[in-house]
């Protein structure tokens, strides 16, 4: 997330990108098995998940017990392979679920499909419900981020029960010249953060200011990237640094870091920094050209927090079918989806 955290779950809109790093999600369902059995890069033992409707409390688990409730789709193996840990904070968790999502209502659709495509329009909403569910609150930005690819603009409603994204896609191209992704924190759990922050904000009449400051930012980053000039690039630190002063004092706030960067000259005029998606120790975003922003770089290197070695891109979620030989097996049937996390996203 580029801009736009809490104010978009009031109405106001989110700014989020894609990377270029990914995570693939490979179901192989057996039709006549009774349980899932889970294997990852991003964890030594696997995990099961049984067809006894028990409640799960793991993430994924809790994905893959509705998605087999959801399609009639109850036992296979899962394999998740990610190009970053989920503590990165940049969209690990909502990627996992639209994945699970996507590959399961995908052979429920059509089981023996073998061409790349989209993922089906509906595993956004099957995210966002697991999400919603598994934080308390959510607006779906990177759930929808993921499934569009690249630059995105997004707000959403909610009304009648019902969950209505709107977005649109801008273009990228110029981004990573003024927007630099960092990770390295002691991570923030996603709920706890969201919860504390929300009614931090709340109780200190804080939402009109920053649905103000919000939306000034938005357009700062819009009109930057599209022309990406000094005096653009200086009113976009400055949009930048009126939210980071407003979260200031939020008791997530990463204080180490804030100290470090402090005192490096031209703060919030030439370059800028703000926390991203929940907020707290999660990835971190330094704004300005890479000569503007070289000295608070190498602060954030001495104090353990490196940037991500994936560039912004324009890749949206997909999916591909199974190999020709998986097909000719009647006891299995295979797709594999691969959302894209997006940028600064902050779940677990």
């Amino acid at each position: 997330m580029l801009a736009g955290e809490y104010s978009v779950l009031h109405g106001g809109h989110a700014l989020a990108a894609t990377l270029s790093c990914g995570m693939t999600i490979t179901v192989d369902w057996h039709p006549h098995a009774a349980e899932w059995e889970i294997h990852s890069n991003l964890w030594p033992e696997p995990k099961f998940v049984v067809d006894d409707h028990s409640p799960q409390l793991d993430m994924l688990c809790r994905a893959v017990q509705y998605a087999a409730k959801r399609t009639g789709m109850h036992g296979g193996t899962i394999r998740v392979k990610s190009d970053l840990d989920l503590s990165a904070g940049v969209g690990s968790s909502s990627a996992l679920r639209l994945g699970i999502c996507g590959a399961f209502l995908s052979l429920k659709n059509d089981p023996q499909k073998t061409n790349t495509g989209t993922l089906p329009i509906e595993a956004i909403q099957a995210a966002w419900t697991l999400q919603s569910e598994g934080q308390g609150t959510a607006s779906g930005y990177d759930i929808v981020t993921q499934y569009a690819g690249g630059l995105v603009e997004f707000s959403f409603e909610h009304s009648d029960h019902r969950w209505r994204p709107s977005w649109f896609r801008h273009d990228l191209n110029g981004l990573e010249d003024v927007v630099h992704v960092f990770v390295g924190g002691h991570g923030a759990p996603t709920t706890k953060t969201i919860n504390s922050t929300s009614s931090w904000l709340e109780f200190g009449n804080r939402f009109d200011r920053l649905m103000e400051i919000s939306e000034t930012l938005v357009d700062a980053f819009n009109f930057t990237i599209k022309w990406p000039t000094v005096d653009s690039v200086k009113k976009l630190a400055s949009a930048c640094g009126a939210v980071r002063t407003l979260f200031t004092g939020n008791p997530n706030f990463p204080n180490q870091v804030k100290e470090k960067l402090a005192t490096i000259p031209g703060l919030d005029q030439t370059w800028s920094w703000k926390t991203t998606g929940a907020g707290g120790e999660d990835a971190i975003l330094l704004i300005g050209t890479r000569h503007t922003a070289r000295a608070a770089m190498l602060a954030l290197l001495e104090i353990g927090w490196h940037p991500i070695d994936y560039p912004f891109a324009a890749g949206a979620a997909r999916i591909t079918g199974a190999p020709r030989e998986i097909l000719d097996n009647p006891e299995s049937k295979q797709a594999s989806s691969t959302p894209r996390p997006s940028s600064g996203g902050a779940n677990k």
